[in-house]
């Protein structure tokens, strides 16, 4: 039986912009995610679930507290990620904290031709939390996110 074999081939960024800490409502940016499927034999085509999840902040170290760290001071800004909208179901790793995101693919292409694009379902949904007193400044975080056929 074939095995199946997904990846994201150029990653994931989420680009929040210009964040304004006196504004009485969060800031919501989404973006796609992108994700390259292959099957390694028979039969054609091969079907299973894909199931994608993020996981800890690497500067909380959790997934319900989700924050990104200033880049010249300590200053941290929480903010979420989301499945299907935003505020909705936290996206995470099902064990931690948050929800994977589950869904069926039917693959067509042998991983020995590249692979083929699969539509993943939902957008990557993210919030920074209304009027957080954070300094000017640029703010990043770095996130794990897995793909189990």
């Amino acid at each position: 039986h074939a095995a199946l074999q997904c990846s994201i081939p150029a990653g994931a960024t989420l680009n929040f912009g210009v964040y304004d800490d006196s504004s009485p409502t969060g800031k919501d940016v989404s973006t796609a995610l992108s994700v390259n499927c292959c099957r390694t034999g028979p039969p054609n085509p091969t079907t299973g679930t894909m199931s994608i999840r993020i996981g800890v902040s690497a500067n909380s170290g959790l997934i319900n507290t989700r924050q990104m760290k200033n880049s010249v001071n300590t200053d941290l800004m929480s903010y979420q990620l989301y499945l299907t909208s935003f505020g909705g179901t936290v996206w995470g790793d099902g064990v931690i904290g948050g929800s994977p995101l589950s869904q069926g693919v039917s693959i067509n292409s042998n991983c020995s031709s590249g692979g083929q694009a699969v539509t993943v379902g939902s957008a990557i949904f993210g919030r920074i939390f209304a009027q957080q007193a954070v300094s000017a400044g640029s703010y990043a975080d770095t996130l794990t996110i897995s793909i189990t056929p």
